[in-house]
């Protein structure tokens, strides 16, 4: 798919009009292939603060219907959410936005094509090997009255989380930017140290002990 067929999909008439949830998902979870070129095309163009915030909006609704006792895939898609965030924050010019596209095109072909996960009906039968994201939808149909499944996501815990995603966290609590956090970084050095009087308190008490003593 290139760049004209995938704004089509999108509905929209340029990347500068990517803006809304219903984009991101379209993006992220179309079954076609999209050739890396027009999806790097299509979020070079989108503001950084927008695609950090749809992207976590993203996750959020992902991990909320992740089945409650796939514990360990839980986590899983939790550091790859906070590993790509960081690196959407982190990523204000052209090589860095590349760079963060890359990763999120290899989460998505990991996410549409590459994993697996067996789902078995609960009324019996052979398990179905779906990949994650037609999984979580069939999860999904569940609460709407759907059959009930057994599912095993140990197929789809082979995601690589490379050296270079996993220096960039991000957390919410933690208040996400690498700037916020240098600047905590130098208030607890200030709180620590006096600049004029660079001295821990009562590192020469001994010494004055000894004068007073002699006196």
């Amino acid at each position: 798919m290139k760049t004209d067929e995938l704004l089509e999909l999108l509905d929209i008439e340029s990347p500068d009009q990517f803006e809304y949830f219903e984009h991101l998902a379209e993006l992220m979870e179309c079954a076609e292939e999209i050739s890396f070129p027009a999806f790097c095309e299509v979020l070079m163009e989108v503001e950084q603060k927008t695609l950090t915030d749809l992207l976590e909006t993203y996750f959020e609704d992902v991990l909320s219907g992740i089945p409650e006792e796939a514990m360990e895939f839980h986590t899983l898609m939790e550091t790859i959410r906070q590993n790509l965030l960081g690196l959407s924050l982190s990523a204000p010019d052209s090589d860095q936005r590349r760079f963060f596209a890359d990763e999120l095109y290899r989460f998505r072909s990991w996410y549409v094509f590459d994993s697996a996960v067996s789902c078995k009906s609960k009324s019996g039968g052979v398990p179905s090997v779906l990949p994650v994201v037609e999984a979580l939808a069939l999860y999904r149909l569940e609460k709407l009255g759907e059959q009930p499944h057994i599912y095993d996501f140990e197929g789809a815990m082979d995601y690589t989380l490379d050296e270079y995603s996993v220096a960039f966290p991000y957390s919410v609590e933690e208040g996400g930017s690498e700037e916020d956090m240098e600047e905590e970084d130098e208030d607890d050095d200030n709180t620590l140290i006096d600049k004029l009087l660079p001295v821990i308190d009562g590192e020469f008490s001994d010494d004055e002990e000894s004068e007073e003593e002699e006196n």
